[in-house]
């Protein structure tokens, strides 16, 4: 690999976080000279497919990046419980095929993963730290742990696996827009949301900023190693951040609270997915606000985009 040339392969970059990401690499909160001048390789303009192993080892050696980071997932939940064996193919195979090429290439990994990897019955409103038992209830959640423990395998150091809850931003499918989209459709209707599942809502601004400060100071502390909780601070439940959305929006809305057993689905959720940012606290390079004022920052910015987008749809 040439030293010299540095270069970032971002995986998932037409996804929410993907694209998040790609605004933030030339702004301000680039600090270091060395990210400033990488060069950003985005995945999709090579048709990169992570499940693929030897198509993608074949990209890997062509563009020898310093530095990968993969926001590319199966992420149909519900989807995954029929679809076994695809989800294991990217959230599991996938991120095999990269640890490796990192670990014999002396790159650095970042790897998107999730909240689903725990059960979800901590005692309300205990927080998961990066230490906690891992046992997830979903295949969606299995095939990430699996993605998480091949990293760990094929990997000693310069990786970060990055669990983040909630996510939501202005490109992709989220929460959010499915709820506007539904109100904004059908005003006067109500309709349930569900109460009894709690989490850390997280703007793709916020995770993408934590992205680009991890970047700027991964030789810091020894270097990245491990596994990092990374949501915005609180909780709330599915009800609660849909109504603080829709009041910060100045939408009239009928939604009304449930539980999960009026709302079945294919695939389990844990009803607590409330993630502790404990190991980037520890490091002093903690980054994220409150859920809610991450949220007013995130209307602030694209609320009137979202409502364009739904107005045209």
């Amino acid at each position: 690999m040439n030293d010299s040339a540095q270069s970032i392969l971002l995986l998932g970059d037409k996804g929410q976080l993907g694209s998040q990401l790609q605004l933030l690499f030339n702004s301000a909160l680039v600090n270091s000279e060395e990210v400033k001048g990488a060069a950003l390789i985005k995945g999709s303009d090579r048709q990169f497919d992570i499940g693929d192993r030897d198509s993608a080892l074949a990209i890997l050696n062509e563009v020898s990046p310093s530095v990968i980071i993969n926001a590319a997932a199966y992420t149909a939940v519900d989807q995954a419980e029929q679809e076994r064996e695809q989800a294991f193919r990217v959230n599991a195979d996938g991120p095999a095929t990269l640890a490796q090429w990192c670990s014999d290439n002396s790159a650095t990994l970042i790897h998107i993963s999730t909240d689903y990897v725990f059960a979800g019955d901590k005692p309300l409103y205990q927080g998961y730290s990066e230490d906690d038992t891992v046992a997830p209830v979903s295949v969606y959640g299995q095939s990430k742990l699996a993605g998480e423990q091949n990293i760990q395998s094929a990997m000693q150091q310069n990786y970060a696996i990055l669990r983040t809850a909630w996510l939501y931003g202005a490109q992709g499918k989220n929460f959010l827009k499915t709820m506007l989209k539904l109100v904004c459709e059908k005003p006067g209707q109500t309709f349930k949301v569900v109460d009894d599942q709690y989490g850390s809502p997280t703007s793709t601004l916020a995770l993408a900023t934590q992205i680009i400060k991890l970047l700027d100071t991964r030789d810091v502390n020894g270097g990245l190693q491990g596994i990092y909780h990374a949501t915005s601070a609180g909780h709330c439940s599915w009800y609660q951040f849909a109504c603080e959305f829709f009041a910060l929006m100045q939408i009239e809305h009928n939604l009304v609270p449930c539980s999960s057993d009026e709302y079945p689905t294919p695939a389990s959720r844990p009803a607590n997915s409330i993630l502790l940012n404990s190991r980037f606290a520890d490091l002093g390079i903690d980054s994220f606000i409150p859920w809610q004022d991450d949220l007013a920052q995130f209307v602030a910015e694209y609320g009137d985009q979202l409502l364009t987008t739904v107005q045209k749809n």
